[in-house]
């Protein structure tokens, strides 16, 4: 994603609307193709930002719904993250109390 021309995007959008939504659902697609094993997760998050950027009524409030979700996101994984934390260390203390016994 690295080549992203955000230009030839927004340019799309402005003079073929149709053209845009079609070359976005391709790149959409072709971007979960990649991950075979979220492809499920992946489509039913699309969907789900998809719903909420129709159900906004202006792009502004579109982009704070997003964000919104984007933050409720990164919590869950700073969550995870901290669990993941947990356990590792205690496996890691509970496999230095074995090695020194």
């Amino acid at each position: 994603m690295g080549d992203f021309d955000f230009d030839y995007w927004k340019d799309l959008a402005e003079q073929d609307p149709p053209g845009f939504f079609r070359a976005r659902e391709q790149l959409l697609r072709q971007c979960i193709a990649l991950h075979p094993q979220q492809a499920q997760e992946l489509t039913e998050f699309q969907a789900h930002i998809d719903a909420t950027r129709l159900l906004a009524g202006s792009p502004l409030q579109a982009s704070r719904a997003l964000f919104s979700l984007l933050e409720d996101q990164l919590m869950l994984l700073s969550a995870r993250l901290g669990e993941l934390h947990r356990e590792t260390s205690g496996l890691r203390d509970l496999l230095a109390s074995g090695q020194a016994a």
